[in-house]
């Protein structure tokens, strides 16, 4: 049987022209070919990402058995956040991920392109109202805690010191009107991060990764 040869990863091209270098990725539409796309003149190909042979890929270890995490994103407006967000939990071992309100599920154009296929490894869960889910969720035994800048609110590495339930709902909200406060009214815990500098808050999904590998390191 013929071996295919699998399709690189990436293609680093070098302009003749402009010195511009830049990277093509597969999956790019339409592909920029030899054009330089910043003066249009000649380009070389510089260097190339290989993907790896299937048959060589290392499977990923099991998660912890201990905390259990899942991860409620309530009525986050951006498609490429929620793509981030199943890298995210795929990443850091997430049991499944709920999307209520108007967050955008798969197939959506915007997650399926940020999730690089996370989002075929990570069991979901589309739902109308996150306050009943969350009400279920906890009623099952998952402790819910809630992504938020409140005046309630614990940092994390205060929180990490406290004993670790066995079983973790994170909840992160809207980029801009924040969690639901139904949501903050029901949490077991009121999580924000430390701030050094003149923001007060990071990107959703930036936060949702810290206290994911928080639990998962230092949990």
């Amino acid at each position: 049987m013929r071996q295919v040869e699998p399709v690189p990863l990436g293609v680093f091209w070098e302009c003749d022209v402009c010195g511009f270098r830049y990277v093509e990725a597969p999956f790019r539409e339409p592909p920029r070919g030899d054009r330089c796309p910043r003066c249009g003149g000649r380009a070389q190909i510089a260097a190339m990402v290989p993907a790896p042979r299937r048959e060589n890929a290392s499977p990923s270890p099991p998660p912890p058995a201990s905390p259990r995490l899942a991860v409620l994103l309530d009525n986050v407006r951006s498609a490429y956040n929620v793509g981030a967000a199943f890298r995210t939990a795929d990443g850091a071992g997430v049991e499944r991920l709920y999307l209520a309100g108007i967050t955008p599920t798969p197939p959506h154009r915007g997650v399926v392109k940020t999730a690089l296929g996370a989002d075929q490894r990570v069991p979901w869960q589309a739902y109308p109202h996150s306050v009943r889910l969350a009400a279920m969720l906890q009623a099952e035994g998952w402790a819910l805690w809630a992504l938020e800048t409140a005046p309630a609110a614990v940092s994390l590495p205060d929180l990490l010191q406290e004993a670790m339930p066995e079983r973790v709902l994170v909840a992160a909200g809207n980029e801009v009107a924040g969690l639901d406060p139904a949501l903050l009214a029901r949490a077991d815990a009121v999580v924000a991060l430390p701030m050094w500098g003149m923001k007060r808050s990071l990107n959703v999904i930036s936060a949702l990764a810290v206290v994911l590998y928080g639990v998962r390191l230092f949990g």
